[in-house]
Order: structure tokens, then C-alpha cells, then sequence
């Protein structure tokens, strides 16, 4: 009797939200006007650094949960900055971003994503991003492109945000006329942690399984380097 119930509640739940959501877009869209940020990128890119950093600005609400962009349409917050977080799936839909919502795309060097593991997916495989789940994201971050030339995106560096945490911090609030509430780099919650990059110079397996990898694929990698300003081992370039 109760899992005959789930899926009617489930469905009127979602209605609910759809609703909600209509109504923010329809009848009080020109009364609130909010300031909307997505965070976007690859995982292990950095997207859950840069969620806590956006805590760290005035007047802001950080959805803790990941979610859709249109989630930015359903939150009826007092403050003026609305920041929500993709989901694992966002970069399907990643093209479709709406232009009157801002976009904060994380990157970080595609080895370093390639040899991370995570608690979720360790049982499952030894990495957590597979090159099928890396090329995906990169491929949406094109088709996004493609489709919304005049796009104006706020990159955030992985590796900037370990050794310059504040200056990301000024410089996503010039982008977003945001201000800083506390400086990030003397926020208590914050996890930044040196040791995390190029751990696959240091590790003789990551190098190993970076071998494994497809040139075409490798070639992939080197066109987003290229791009973001990261080096390539001499074997890749070569």
C-alpha cells in the first residue's frame, strides 16, 4: 500500500514544483529580479569548492543540493544572489542555459580529474571520471558555445583557487557585482587542500593508467590544455 502511494505523491510533488516555478517565470517575474549563478563543470573539477565559495559573498543564497538550472526558477529567497549547483547529468543540458543566467564554469587540469577518486564511485572503479564522462562535459562546454556565442562564462581554475582562493573570490564578484562577506581563504569550512594537485606526477599508477589512454582521446585532452593553460607531458605532445 505505501509504494502504490510513492508514485502518486512523487507526481504531485512535481506538479507542485512546476507550478511554483511558472508562476516565479509568469506573474512575479517583473517584481523579483534575482541575480541567478550556475555552477558548472566537469567533477573533480572544483564545482564543490567553488558551491562553498559562493557562500563566502553578501546577500547570497547557495542551494545545497545539486540541482537543474531551472531550480533557480523555483527558489523564492529574500536574498538578491540565487547559486545552485549541477547535477552529475547538468552538462546534457548545459547548451540550453538560459542567457539571463550566469555561468561559472570550472576546470581543472584533465589528468589530475582523470586519477581522482571519490567515496560515491570507489566500490564501483578506481577513478571516479571516466574518459567517457570527461569528454561529455568537455563536448557540452562546446556545444554551449556553438549556441550561445555572445555568452560571457567566468572560467574558474582549480589550480587558481588552491593558490589564490581570494583573488577567484574578487574576481567572481567583479563578474557578478557581488561582495565578499568573509574572504574564503579565512572561511573555517574551507577545504582547500595543496596536496591534491599533480598527484598523477607523483604516482607511479596514475602515470601508468594515463598511458592506457587512447591518442585520440589524448588529443582531446591537449586541445582543453592548450585552451586553459596546462602543460602536457613530452610523451602526449609528442
Amino acid at each position: 500500500m505505501r509504494q502504490a502511494t510513492r508514485r502518486p505523491i512523487r507526481e504531485i510533488r512535481r506538479l507542485a514544483l512546476d507550478v511554483k516555478r511558472l508562476w516565479r517565470v509568469w506573474v512575479k517575474s517583473d517584481t523579483a529580479h534575482y541575480n541567478k549563478i550556475f555552477i558548472a563543470g566537469c567533477a573533480r573539477s572544483g564545482t564543490t569548492l567553488t558551491q562553498r565559495l559562493m557562500r563566502c559573498f553578501e546577500d547570497t543564497f547557495v542551494h545545497r543540493a545539486e540541482a537543474k538550472h531551472t531550480q533557480l526558477d523555483m527558489l523564492d529567497r529574500p536574498e538578491a544572489n540565487l547559486v545552485v549547483k549541477r547535477t552529475e547529468r547538468g552538462h546534457v543540458h548545459l547548451a540550453k542555459l538560459p542567457s539571463a543566467v550566469g555561468l561559472i564554469y570550472c576546470v581543472r587540469h584533465p589528468f589530475d580529474v582523470l586519477t581522482s577518486s571519490h567515496p560515491e564511485s570507489r566500490g564501483e572503479r578506481r577513478f571516479h571520471v571516466t574518459p567517457e564522462r570527461w569528454l561529455a562535459e568537455y563536448s557540452a562546454l562546446l556545444r554551449l558555445r556553438k549556441a550561445q556565442p555572445g555568452r560571457v562564462i567566468t572560467y574558474v581554475r582549480y589550480e587558481d583557487m588552491i593558490a589564490q582562493s581570494d583573488a577567484v573570490q574578487e574576481r567572481i564578484a567583479r563578474a557578478f557585482g557581488l561582495k565578499p562577506r568573509i574572504r574564503f581563504s579565512e572561511d573555517p569550512s574551507n577545504p582547500i587542500r595543496p596536496t591534491s594537485l599533480k598527484k598523477w606526477e607523483r604516482n607511479e599508477e596514475f602515470r601508468t593508467y594515463l598511458h592506457t589512454l587512447p591518442p585520440t582521446f589524448l588529443a582531446r585532452l591537449k586541445e582543453f590544455c592548450d585552451e586553459f593553460g596546462y602543460d602536457m607531458p613530452d610523451w602526449v605532445r609528442g
